[in-house]
């Protein structure tokens, strides 16, 4: 069965766009590149659902997952789930119900949540000792699956380096097994990203063969968020594991960061730089990006197929 694709639209940004702001001409963008779905911003604030599921629905693209903004520098606002900060993780909690409720409307299965570090990094160690930052974080979880499972979401665990996430909490797959295991929930599941994975994994496919059908969707993210192939994520290895366990979820891309200029000039830009950075910037086009990066992942995933199908062969004429 071949892949589904879809794009991370929040990773636009990277290249210099906003879907919020240009959603039409983003998304059809998307649609020409071939992509069979976009994953938008858990923005409900910013987000006109009514306008972009009639896009979508137009255009013959799926919604698959809306993505939580969870990091201070992308929320603007402290959500911590896991910390010391009860009316933060109270915070976190309600943004994850409008967030769920704008999934809705956009006709998403999944809702994603990390635990993001807080406003002031406690890197590489937490202040808390880490069992208290697991039960703070299962506490506020368990709420939001509730609410979550009423409403027919899926909420995805993405475990996040532990330079960007609490150490101990949710920095790998096997914390999200772990969590899940806890939890006891029928509405769970996890979204690895190859970038995250490169450093919190001793091996990226051991930790996707451990997840096996617990992946609902994967994020394809460069090493060093450039291109696909500008890194060293050994992406034919990660296609070949995803085959072997039988994946059938999205495979979600992301944008390259073409410069920080351009990633700055965007109005979704965590800089906020605007026209200040607009003389360094210029943007690439929209269109070939997208057709490069999802012609990267089809390229390897023929071949991959194919020899599959020889291996196949193979063993039968043996037999």
């Amino acid at each position: 069965m071949s892949f589904k694709y879809s794009v991370v639209c929040d990773t636009l940004k990277w290249a210099g766009y906003d879907v919020l702001q240009e959603p039409r001409a983003i998304l059809a963008a998307v649609k020409e590149a071939g992509y069979d779905g976009a994953d938008l911003p858990g923005d409900p604030a910013r987000l006109n659902a009514r306008l972009v599921r009639q896009i979508v629905d137009e255009l013959g693209l799926k919604v698959p997952e809306v993505l939580g903004a969870w990091a201070y520098f992308h929320a603007g606002e402290n959500r911590d789930l896991a910390g010391a900060d009860e009316q933060a993780r109270q915070r976190g909690v309600e943004y994850s119900k409008r967030a769920i409720d704008l999934a809705v409307e956009l006709g998403a299965q999944f809702f994603e949540i990390c635990a993001a570090q807080p406003p002031v990094p406690q890197v590489p160690f937490p202040e808390l000792p880490i069992q208290t930052l697991r039960e703070n974080f299962t506490r506020a979880v368990a709420e939001i699956c509730a609410y979550a499972s009423a409403r027919g979401v899926t909420i995805l665990f993405e475990p996040l380096n532990l330079y960007e996430a609490y150490p101990g909490v949710l920095t790998s797959v096997y914390d999200a097994l772990r969590l899940i295991d806890e939890l006891g929930r029928d509405n769970l599941g996890i979204q690895p990203d190859v970038f995250h994975m490169n450093i919190s994994e001793s091996s990226v496919t051991d930790a996707l063969r451990a997840a096996g059908r617990r992946i609902k969707v994967v994020h394809m993210n460069e090493t060093n968020h450039y291109r696909l192939g500008a890194g060293h994520a050994d992406f034919p290895a990660i296609v070949r594991t995803l085959k072997e366990i039988d994946f059938d979820g999205y495979v979600s891309i992301y944008m390259p960061l073409i410069s920080q200029q351009v990633f700055q000039s965007s109005p979704a830009g965590y800089g906020r730089s605007g026209p200040a950075a607009a003389p360094l910037a210029r943007r690439p086009d929209l269109r070939q990006v997208l057709a490069e990066q999802i012609g990267f992942l089809k390229e390897i995933e023929r071949a991959v197929d194919a020899q599959r199908v020889n291996d196949q062969a193979s063993r039968r004429s043996s037999a």
